[in-house]
């Protein structure tokens, strides 16, 4: 829309209005008729003539502005270069914007075959606009948009300042709507980039997935070697508890032998001699001297079998020990359970899912919020609400002044509605 204000809007129009008056002699103020006396009329008739013959006036002036715009633009083109404004000034007492004006009014709205005499506007919409509104209107650059504007509008029956409002609206609307395509786009970007960012996050996520399994296998394996010492170490204890169980027979054994020999060796040094032969004594020497052989082989053993047994109860405890350890190691080199291996990452990819997933739809529902097409019906729809609630204030009115025209125009606002249902 132009940047002017409305009050030097309306300051041009009514320039303009009085130029085209002045050029063709033409007036606003219809001739009194010498009619026959009638009826005492009202207000609103009276009020309803000066409308209709104001809206009359003003699209004869929108005719002759297109007349003015096209003798403007042919003057132009002879003109050299750096007259224009010369020529504005000195032979037509235009201003540069009301020459514009004459010009775009042309433009956009004559027909190339159009003279004062005959021919038709590009559309009919157009050919019975008034000149202020046509110039408001040019506020939609594009004709085909101009046109749409005009069928869901009643511009005919607007004022100035309301086809200013819907004019604004109008705008307003595209810019919420080029703002929400923008946010749209934003979205969908993020959208494509958090997908990504999920695709490679199960990558990473894989590939952890894949160390944890040979973390896995490693330590399934320590396990296997650390069951099999185990199980040697626990042979070993038992072998070494049956040699200590044998090495305590022995050393039992030999201590029952040892004194058994003692006690005899005792008793045949405490036997009284006898005295009536030597070989008798000589017998007796030699049993002892044998025996004390067979104690000292005796007490040897036992020595022996003391010592084996110690040794025998050390490894025991060594192999004890070992085993113990072995078994509180147990619990560090334990097979993982799948459930295990599966927890190292599954946490960590399910958290990123869900976040992934929460963000998506909330950008989804951003993107709901953000169609254009949502963002300019809302804007059009609180338009509608309120023309229409000023078109039946206006039908209350002539429901006042004639009830049958009230009636058929309230059938045309239904046939609309229901078609619109």
């Amino acid at each position: 829309m132009s940047t002017m204000s409305e009050m030097d809007m309306e300051r041009e129009e009514m320039e303009e209005g009085r130029i085209l008056s002045a050029d063709f002699g033409l007036s606003v103020s219809p001739a009194p008729a010498e009619v026959a006396p009638a009826p005492p009329r009202t207000v609103e008739t009276v009020t309803l003539e000066i409308r209709t013959l104001q809206r009359q006036a003003q699209q004869i002036m929108l005719g002759y502005a297109v007349e003015i715009g096209r003798r403007l633009e042919e003057v132009k083109a002879i003109l050299p270069h750096g007259q224009w404004g010369d020529y504005l000034k000195n032979e037509v007492d235009y201003s540069q914007s009301t020459a514009n004006n004459f010009m775009r009014i042309y433009r956009e709205y004559g027909a190339a075959q159009q003279s004062l005499f005959g021919g038709e506007a590009k559309s009919q919409a157009f050919a019975n606009l008034t000149y202020t509104k046509a110039l408001r209107l040019l506020a939609i650059p594009d004709e085909e948009e101009r046109e749409q504007f005009m069928a869901e509008h009643d511009v005919g029956s607007m004022s100035n300042r309301e086809l200013d409002k819907a004019l604004k609206e109008r705008e307003e609307a595209l810019e919420a709507a080029a703002a929400a395509q923008d946010e749209a786009q934003g979205a969908r970007r993020e959208a494509d980039r958090l997908r990504e960012e999920l695709a490679d996050q199960a990558q990473v996520y894989k590939a952890k997935l894949t160390s944890a399994e040979v973390d896995a296998d490693r330590a399934r394996a320590a396990m296997m070697e650390a069951q099999e010492a185990q199980k040697q170490a626990e042979i070993n204890a038992r072998r070494i508890q049956s040699e200590l169980s044998a090495a305590t027979t022995a050393a039992t054994t030999t201590e029952v032998e040892h004194t058994q020999l003692l006690k005899e060796l005792e008793e045949l040094r405490n036997r009284p001699a006898e005295a009536d032969t030597g070989a008798v004594e000589a017998a007796r020497k030699a049993a002892i001297e044998e025996m004390t052989g067979k104690v000292d082989k005796a007490k040897e053993a036992k020595k022996k079998a003391e010592e084996k047994r110690k040794e025998t109860e050390a490894a025991l405890a060594a192999a004890q020990k070992e085993l113990a350890e072995l078994k509180a190691k147990g619990p560090q080199v334990r097979e993982l359970t799948p459930e295990e291996i599966q927890a190292m990452t599954a946490g960590e990819v399910e958290k990123a899912q869900a976040a992934t997933t929460e963000r998506m739809q909330a950008l989804e529902k951003q993107l709901a919020q953000a169609d254009p097409d949502t963002a300019t019906f809302k804007v059009l729809f609180t338009s509608w609400q309120e023309t229409y609630g000023k078109m039946m204030e206006a039908l209350e009115r002539i429901k006042a002044m004639d009830s049958d025209k009230a009636g058929k125009l309230q059938g045309a606002i239904r046939a609309v509605v229901e078609g619109m249902a």
